[in-house]
């Protein structure tokens, strides 16, 4: 049954609507802060009723009273990845939840095994309206911008992408037509991919960095010309400047930063002034250290989320999403009253650890290649991949266009100005080997070739980064 049909639900969900999109314009940082504190009461009154988090609080003796506010979240024990992948399935939910009127959904295991959780139809709804939100720091509308969205919709596999399409957007599409979104499968090839997209015509195109950069050689090539999006917005994957750069030049149009993950919805987006804006209201994000001490702005740590809105499984101090990022200390101009990310730096387990203890994450490990590129102004470049074998063991690959191949500087020169840019970087502790290859790696099971592929032991990275 589509629970619109329901009235009070109806009413609820449009209560969200009417305030939760404006609140990031309309409320002062500490008046959102007083709202994440009520918010977060309310959570944790939910949570504590889950068999996973009851067991844990009482473990740590910490009772709901101690808890009056975000700034008392640091009191509450982390939650792991692993815990709540034990506790699946009836201990991540409320006894006598009605599991079989909830969506079922699973993380894509990328990072290993993929947790599993259960979402309810108000949690769904609730979740959009971060993405609501960021069309409107746009100027776009969800009813009316037509928008493509390239994701994982393969099938059986239950992701946040088929909880998309099968709950929310079916729900919905009994009172609007929504024939202005367009959901195409990240597996297809690149060519059938803008095929579809020059008949649909997207505003708004979003899709995985690998596989914009993938469309966006076909674009530079002379095919697509009707896909003209205004914006583009890579989520997924890293972001890092030589695919912004490369994406922006062949669409010429803006590209923009997601960070969305299906246990936190959307916890960041970046703005048109270049603000990378933390849905604090739907989301907490805290940034920890290998101590679980928060880090001071401008350096990295891992990302800590709570969802500050009841439902399904509750998301409380949860440390596996394995993210790397750091705060911005500045504000932003765009009129949103949120707090800033300064980065999102990429997962833990694809950051190059060096045998100093160094560690660079995967956003800012492709720079030297950036520069390389910028330096010759040439788009020869068309993916390329970071493979570390050991720690003094670094392999660059790199697939050169073609129809580009020689132009403005000769592959020869340009891998070996690369080389030079990361030998200045890394200094003489590490080997680098940067050779041509006809295609990158695409591991068994990625839908998409992975920035970096470490061969380091899972004990090392974990010293380094836990």
């Amino acid at each position: 049954m589509n629970p619109l049909l329901n009235p009070i639900f109806t009413a609820k969900i449009i209560k969200h609507y009417l305030t939760d999109v404006n609140r990031a314009w309309k409320l002062k940082p500490e008046e959102i802060k007083r709202y994440q504190d009520k918010a977060l009461r309310k959570a944790l009154k939910y949570a504590y009723r889950v068999p996973l988090y009851h067991k844990k609080y009482k473990e740590a003796g910490v009772h709901l009273d101690d808890i009056r506010g975000i700034d008392d979240l640091h009191k509450l024990p982390l939650i792991t990845k692993e815990d709540l992948i034990k506790a699946f399935p009836d201990n991540i939910v409320p006894p006598k939840y009605k599991k079989d009127k909830a969506y079922l959904v699973g993380t894509s295991g990328s990072s290993g095994r993929p947790v599993m959780m259960y979402k309810d139809a108000e949690y769904i709804f609730i979740e959009a309206l971060g993405g609501v939100r960021q069309l409107k720091a746009y100027g776009m509308s969800w009813r009316k911008t037509r928008i493509t969205n390239i994701g994982d919709f393969s099938i059986p596999k239950t992701t946040d992408e088929e909880c998309l399409k099968k709950g929310l957007l079916k729900n919905l599409s009994a009172f609007f037509s929504l024939d202005n979104y367009q959901n195409l499968y990240t597996g297809e090839e690149a060519k059938n991919l803008l095929k579809k997209m020059e008949e649909f015509q997207p505003e708004l195109l979003i899709g995985y960095t690998s596989v914009l950069m993938g469309i966006a050689t076909l674009k530079r090539k002379g095919m697509g010309e009707k896909v003209n999006p205004k914006y583009i917005i890579s989520s997924g994957e890293v972001l890092d400047s030589y695919s912004r750069n490369y994406i922006e030049e062949a669409f010429n149009a803006k590209v923009l930063n997601l960070y969305a993950t299906t246990e936190g919805g959307t916890i960041a987006f970046e703005c048109l002034e270049g603000g990378f804006h933390i849905n604090n209201d739907f989301v907490h994000v805290e940034i920890l250290d290998k101590n679980e001490e928060p880090v001071s702005y401008g350096e990295f740590g891992s990302i800590v989320i709570t969802r500050l809105y009841p439902g399904g499984t509750p998301i409380i101090r949860y440390t596996g999403l394995n993210d790397l990022a750091s705060f911005a200390s500045n504000g932003c101009n765009c009129g949103m009253n949120t707090p800033l990310l300064k980065n999102l730096e990429g997962r833990k387990k694809d950051a190059i650890i060096l045998p100093s203890g160094k560690i660079f994450p995967p956003a800012t490990f492709p720079m030297p290649l950036a520069e390389t590129a910028n330096k010759y102004n040439t788009h020869q470049i068309k993916r390329f991949q970071f493979v570390q074998k050991a720690l003094d063991d670094i392999e660059i690959r790199v697939e050169i266009d073609e129809e580009e191949r020689n132009k403005k500087v000769s592959v020869e020169k340009l891998l070996e100005e690369i080389k030079k840019n990361y030998e200045k970087m890394l200094g003489e502790e590490v080997r680098i080997e940067v050779k041509e290859v006809k295609e990158v790696e695409k591991p068994a099971g990625e839908t998409s070739p992975p920035l970096i592929i470490s061969k380091l032991d899972r004990k090392i990275i974990e010293e380094a980064l836990l």
